[in-house]
């Protein structure tokens, strides 16, 4: 497969652009449509008007007119645009999800883990732009306070951003692990101009994300965000968003990429940190005692 531009995303091509610009003005049954291409742009472009159709729970009529919304022409002109948009790509769940379908028992096995996790990861890789990453870092680096929010499973991807930017952060907060939404809501009212919210959130998105989101972007914070694609209704709130790719052949979603996402940015912000190193090596120092190190007759404390 050839490897993309570095500054090429399949959320870049002119098609998904118009889409994503589009679709938060469109009729539902449209929406659907459009929501499932963002998603799926790999899969979209391999199906017939009959298959889209059954796939986003509309008609034919409504994936035909999405394509004159495009200015398409029709659902012939759009899927010309997808599958020259798409061609040089395939989708490695995509290709496992139709394996299994045709496998006696439905097996999964830790292979087929390795090549969900590895498709999520290059799907990541391309879809986000070397430039938002960096605009990541830099708010991160520059923030008075970090606070982190993700409801569902994204509370423990919430916990660990910031327990990992911790050390090398001013300061950074999960807001959303004890208490439920009203306790991250009372942590997030001090949010300032000054200060970034970063959310992560996955299908199906937690209405109370939005709307902190919502109050910390309407208080002038710096709303950063972690989700799956153009049609998370995060990314009509944040400033910035990286593309995490939550597909799994048998798993709701997975975490996979946005744990991917979340390392770097930590590395990154490390990175910018001329101390990261330093601090790095007294967090280890500190916890040395504690710990059993092999071949050392010294005992660690309990």
């Amino acid at each position: 497969m050839p490897s993309p531009s570095k500054n090429t995303t399949v959320y870049a091509a002119p098609v998904m652009r118009k889409l994503a610009e589009i679709v938060a003005d469109l009729q539902p049954s449209l929406r659907k449509v459009a929501d499932f291409i963002l998603r799926h742009p790999l899969k979209a472009a391999t199906l017939t008007i009959e298959e889209m159709a059954h796939e986003t729970a509309t008609s034919p009529a409504a994936v035909n007119r999405l394509a004159k919304a495009l200015n398409l022409g029709g659902y012939t002109g759009m899927k010309a645009e997808l599958v020259a948009t798409l061609q040089q790509m395939v989708s490695p769940v995509d290709k496992l999800r139709n394996e299994l379908a045709h496998r006696p028992g439905g097996s999964f096995g830790l292979h087929e883990q390795i090549d969900s996790a590895i498709g999520n990861l290059g799907t990541a890789g391309t879809n986000n732009h070397p430039e938002t990453f960096e605009a990541f870092v830099t708010c991160l680096t520059r923030a008075r306070k970090i606070y982190i929010l993700g409801f569902g499973n994204s509370v423990y991807m919430a916990g660990l951003a910031a327990s990992t930017l911790m050390p090398f952060c001013a300061d950074a907060t999960a807001i959303s692990m004890e208490g439920g939404n009203e306790n991250a809501a009372y942590r997030l009212a001090a949010i300032t101009d000054q200060d970034i919210l970063l959310a992560i959130s996955l299908p199906r998105y937690s209405l109370d994300t939005l709307q902190l989101s919502r109050f910390a972007h309407e208080r002038g914070a710096t709303v950063l965000a972690i989700t799956d694609s153009p049609a998370s209704p995060l990314t009509g709130i944040a400033q910035h968003v990286l593309f995490a790719p939550a597909d799994h052949a048998v798993l709701t979603s997975s975490n996979i990429a946005v744990l991917a996402l979340i390392e770097g940015l930590v590395a990154g912000v490390m990175a910018r940190n001329k101390k990261a190193v330093k601090l790095a090596t007294e967090l280890t120092e500190s916890v040395m005692s504690y710990l059993h190190i092999p071949g050392s007759s010294k005992p660690s404390k309990k």
